[in-house]
């Protein structure tokens, strides 16, 4: 695989300093000379990880349109196999929380229906019980906090997903500020590929049954 060149298509700690400005126009200003171009650089070492099995990806950079007055609290790409969108199907995520960088396969409000709609609980608990056990996983995609992805808490939160309407799933694995991976680039993209490829097993399944639009 071509090497990346330092700096460029890595994230460092200092990226991170972009959640001390607390101003819509100076996170924002950082977020799109910064962070989105190593978003759009680190993009082509990805794609190949999650187009293995043959399927076609597309990044969506998150572009927070919505924002008026408070600034993001976080930032994010996603790879989708919808060319327009990626917040109705499962999808695969990189992006930055204040503390951590994450790489995350969700199913979102947006796409629960689909997926309740053509796999059962059961079948997503055979699937979430593969992920090892250095991952993580949550009921809620807009807040950093995960938790260890042990049997018990992928119950936990599957049983959720089942019974109440706006729970979500997510999961994968994060880099803390105090990893020397922030300092690694082989190292930190080894890890995010690594990462996306042990989500995908858990992915393709659910995808087939969502039907691709």
């Amino acid at each position: 695989m071509r090497k990346t060149k330092a700096g460029k298509t890595v994230f460092t700690k200092s990226d991170f300093d972009l959640f001390d400005d607390p101003t819509l126009a100076g996170r924002m200003a950082q977020i799109k000379t910064v962070i989105d171009p190593k978003f759009e650089a680190v993009t082509p070492q990805l794609l190949p990880i999650l187009e293995a099995s043959g399927l076609t990806f597309y990044p969506h950079i998150a572009k927070h349109l919505r924002r008026f007055k408070n600034p993001p609290v976080d930032t994010w790409v996603a790879f989708s196999e919808n060319k327009r969108s990626y917040k109705a199907l499962p999808h695969f995520e990189l992006g930055l929380w204040p503390d951590r960088l994450f790489c995350y396969f969700d199913i979102l409000d947006e796409g629960k229906a689909a997926v309740q709609a053509s796999i059962t609980p059961a079948d997503l608990q055979k699937l979430f019980s593969q992920l090892p056990s250095d991952y993580l996983i949550s009921h809620d995609h807009s807040v950093a906090k995960m938790q260890p992805a042990t049997p018990e808490a992928i119950t936990a939160v599957l049983d959720r997903f089942a019974q109440y309407k706006h729970s979500e799933l997510v999961a994968g694995r994060a880099i803390m500020l105090d990893s020397p991976l922030l300092a690694d680039e082989a190292a930190q993209l080894a890890f995010i590929q690594e990462t996306f490829k042990t989500l995908l097993p858990i992915y393709l399944p659910i995808m087939a049954g969502v039907g691709r639009k």
